[in-house]
């Protein structure tokens, strides 16, 4: 099968030569041919905003090379990908497969030089999948960064490099890297999150008895076994109509987390067979049955019924805070603006700036939540 994307731009820094950086919607530029006809092994995967410097991106890689293609939202991208994957493998909801993901937050570090900063590159295998932004060591460094990747190959490690921001001003200043975190995958596989400081492996061990740098980082790997398509029929036209009963046998019997677990996956089901507005309804008057009197408990528990909602406000409003919030929140947390206003975590001479400056970062959020509706 032939696919005729457009291109547009030259090569984004810090890439390979060998990648080219496409877009599937300038109307006015050449076309280039993608054949996948003839590949057995096609990598289809989406490439995070901080290597391209550009939103909704996904790579292809086939024996030949690798090719990179833009979007105009993570929807038309998603849409690309599967078609492409489709084509790849025509007879993919019919056959069993293995698909691993990974969900990964680099958190913090703690034990740097002060006054300097910092950011993180995330490996998997050696290959290069996500950048941090660059963050001013405080009390200590605090990134809070969330990362999560479907489709991925297999995995043998995951890879933190951390460097620190070079002043260009110093000639001298050339040596960025500061070391690496080596996580091997089977350490943070399975169905709970492992969150811990990993010591940063240093080109220099520190060999006094200071404390040598260290991450905090949660992470999650999983893979999971996809069976045929028909095989899930049964059991989805059996959670569609019988939910309820599935919720009020099982409800007494989960743990909060698997609550969440159970809540999301009903959620996707009902949505993709149009039953998930019934089934929240149906789900939210069966706890305010359940509360009765206790009106000041409803929606305040741990039950399904608030897990549900809580993903469902996940599922059908990220696009919305992506367009009303995403470029300001992108902005915000690339500013050196310091809104701290804790009394016990800056000086009194700082905090009245501080304070004037989380209100206008809220004065600014609350004008873009009212301009998305203009």
């Amino acid at each position: 099968m032939l696919f005729r994307l457009r291109k547009q731009s030259h090569l984004m820094p810090r890439l390979k030569e060998s990648r080219s950086h496409e877009s599937l919607l300038s109307p006015s530029s050449a076309v280039e041919a993608l054949d996948l006809s003839m590949e057995e092994e096609v990598v289809i995967k989406p490439v995070h905003s901080s290597i391209l410097g550009q939103d909704y991106c996904f790579e292809v890689t086939t024996t030949t090379g690798s090719k990179c293609f833009s979007c105009r939202s993570a929807a038309e991208r998603d849409k690309w990908m599967e078609n492409l994957r489709r084509a790849v493998h025509p007879n993919k909801d019919n056959s069993r497969r293995v698909e691993n993901m990974l969900k990964l937050w680099i958190i913090e570090a703690k034990d740097l030089p002060a006054k300097k900063k910092y950011f993180c590159e995330l490996c998997l295998d050696d290959t290069l999948y996500a950048r941090t932004t660059c963050k001013l060591k405080t009390d200590n460094v605090f990134w809070g960064e969330h990362f999560e990747f479907n489709n991925l190959p297999a995995v043998k490690s995951i890879t933190v490099h951390l460097y620190k921001e070079t002043d260009k001003k110093k000639k001298k200043d050339k040596n960025n890297y500061v070391g690496l975190v080596n996580i091997p995958i089977v350490a943070v596989t399975g169905r709970q999150f492992v969150e811990k400081w990993y010591p940063v492996s240093t080109p220099n061990p520190n060999k006094g008895k200071t404390a040598g740098p260290m991450i905090r980082i949660k992470a999650r790997y999983q893979s999971m076994n996809i069976l045929p398509m028909e095989l899930y029929k049964e059991f989805a036209e059996y959670t569609t109509n019988n939910y309820m009963v599935l919720c009020s046998v099982l409800e007494p019997v989960l743990s909060v987390k698997n609550k969440e677990e159970m809540a999301s996956a009903l959620v996707h089901i009902l949505q993709s067979t149009g039953k998930a507005k019934d089934f929240l309804t149906d789900l939210m008057m069966s706890e305010v049955d359940r509360c009765g009197e206790n009106e000041h408990l409803i929606f305040r528990e741990n039950t399904l019924a608030t897990k549900a909602i809580e993903e469902y406000l996940k599922l059908v409003g990220q696009k919305y805070l992506q367009d009303a919030l995403g470029e300001f929140i992108k902005a915000l947390y690339e500013s050196d603006e310091n809104c701290e206003v804790d009394p016990g975590k800056c000086s009194a001479g700082d905090l009245p700036e501080h304070q004037s400056n989380l209100k206008m970062c809220c004065e600014l959020a609350f004008c873009k939540i009212i301009n998305s509706y203009c």
